[in-house]
């Protein structure tokens, strides 16, 4: 009885000093992100930036969608072969799973008693639970300026089952929102969502303001009361519609409507050392009516897929990794 007494002593303790480790690196990195000065960059797009030179020149059109008005992709992690997608404003209040070979709509996911308000772009990877990957969906557009608050929707990604296939499902674990509002009254339009899953900080990317603006909500972000993101520093372009960070975190893509940004990440690197960067040019080509999605795959390469526009159906594009 003593020895089992005693290592159920140390464990709890085990427990206590992971838990104090964990909330003193949290205060940390708050405490880093509260003294940073916002910084901002110079390079001109196109004219100044090198071509990556590893991705595909010609994209690979996987196939058609009947998908509308598409505004955000991401890679899926638990369903292989797939990538989830999900439109923007006024839309249905679900998320679909396409397969990444052949753009079929492979079935739905509904967040129940939620209103596609503006949702504009999606990530994936880690939260609050360890060893679970989280969807962040983003109700974060704002055309007109005319809301002041905002949300990010964070969930246990769904796992496909066949009897899903065809089917509108529901999310059966919690749906956890963290609302914010910007500083000072503030109101942007964003449609680039970006999650590092090293820290699990979320970056907000402006689309209207003539340099794109990045503000921070730093991890652990409130999922009661109001949030305020913290301004990080400005890109020197405009009008950026979309972005994704590799599951890995060493990658990033930003794009606008006539352009693809690459950045690379090394094990020191922070966020803030990556976005400093000046990027490379990656391939867009063929070039899209409105192309407003983009994210990586599990093999270094990436998607891109458009709105319905100029009555092109939208395509399922894919540029594959050199390297």
């Amino acid at each position: 009885m003593r020895l089992y007494s005693k290592l159920i002593f140390f464990s709890c303790f085990s427990l206590i000093i992971a838990c104090q480790q964990d909330d003193d690196a949290d205060s940390l990195q708050e405490a880093t992100w509260n003294n940073h000065e916002p910084f901002q960059l110079e390079y001109n797009i196109p004219f100044e930036l090198d071509n990556a030179g590893f991705f595909s020149e010609q994209a690979d059109a996987r196939g058609e969608t009947n998908l509308q008005e598409i505004s955000g992709i991401v890679p899926s992690i638990a369903n292989l072969g797939h990538i989830w997608a999900h439109e923007d404003s006024s839309n249905p209040n679900v998320i679909y799973l396409l397969d990444a070979t052949t753009c079929e709509t492979v079935a739905s996911y509904e967040l129940e008693g939620m209103i596609n308000r503006d949702w504009e772009d999606i990530e994936i990877g880690p939260g609050p639970e360890e060893g679970v990957n989280y969807i962040y969906l983003g109700e974060v557009g704002d055309n007109h300026r005319a809301y002041g608050n905002y949300k990010v929707f964070r969930f246990e990604e769904p796992i496909f089952e066949e009897s899903h296939r065809g089917q509108k499902n529901p999310i059966t674990t919690p749906i956890e929102t963290i609302d914010f509002r910007y500083p000072d009254g503030l109101r942007y339009d964003v449609e680039t969502l970006l999650l590092d899953p090293w820290t699990k900080d979320l970056f907000l990317v402006t689309k209207r303001d003539f340099f794109s603006i990045i503000y921070v909500l730093p991890y652990p972000q409130k999922t009661s009361g109001f949030d305020e993101p913290i301004k990080v520093g400005e890109f020197p372009f405009t009008r950026a519609v979309g972005g994704n960070i590799s599951l890995d975190g060493k990658e990033m893509l930003v794009k606008t409507y006539d352009h693809i940004m690459y950045w690379e990440r090394q094990e020191d690197e922070s966020m803030v050392d990556m976005f400093m960067k000046s990027p490379k040019l990656a391939p867009y080509n063929p070039p899209e009516p409105q192309g407003e999605a983009i994210c990586f795959d599990q093999n270094g390469g990436y998607f891109t897929i458009s709105e319905y526009s100029n009555s092109v159906i939208p395509v399922l594009y894919y540029y594959s990794s050199l390297r």
